[in-house]
């Protein structure tokens, strides 16, 4: 097999649910691929330059997925993109810290504006960029916290059950839509008010 960023980066996420994101270095991928680590420098510079490659191999791997139904209107399709995000980061163990924070190296990834009809119509670009934004970090965000409180489908982290209330240890994806509602329903007041 020719080593290239794809296997690297595959070896990557399928390392991370083993090892998590602390765990996971050059070498182990190296010795994972059977290679020795400073193969991989030709293609990887350095760990940030792998989390963003895994983060767009995560990216690219849920495209499908992300795409809203025909029938969704603009404000129904952000909230599916927001849905699909976060199963997309839930599928690997830290996927919430991998994505946060990295550079999409393919930038035909990030497709045409949720809001476009609006853009188009007269809504300021900048402003539902912005609103867009904000819903993108909530998700994130609340994927790294749900991450710490249970790493992986199935498994919880023992020392949130004595300290943490419902808030935090009840059922994560009502939690998830009501934060999501709330965050869509400020955005889009928001953007009503400029």
């Amino acid at each position: 097999m020719a080593l290239t960023r794809e296997n690297i980066a595959r070896s990557g996420l399928k390392l991370l649910n083993e090892v998590g994101l602390n765990g996971l270095t050059l070498r182990l991928i190296a010795a994972d691929l059977g290679v020795k680590a400073p193969a991989l420098y030709w293609h990887m510079k350095n760990k940030q330059e792998l989390l963003d490659e895994m983060a767009t191999q995560m990216y690219r791997d849920s495209v499908a997925d992300r795409r809203p139904p025909a029938s969704a209107g603009e404000w129904e399709g952000v909230a599916h993109g927001a849905r699909a995000l976060r199963r997309m980061m839930l599928a690997y163990r830290d996927g919430g810290k991998v994505f946060a924070g990295t550079y999409l190296g393919d930038t035909s990834l990030v497709g045409e504006h949720p809001l476009r009809r609006s853009i188009d119509a007269g809504l300021d670009a900048g402003r539902a960029s912005r609103a867009t934004f904000t819903v993108y970090c909530f998700v994130i965000g609340y994927v790294i916290e749900e991450q710490a409180v249970r790493p992986m489908p199935g498994e919880f982290d023992e020392r949130y059950r004595e300290s943490a209330g419902e808030a935090v240890l009840g059922d994560a994806d009502a939690r998830f839509e009501d934060g999501l509602a709330m965050v869509l329903s400020g955005a889009r007041q928001w953007l009503e008010t400029a």
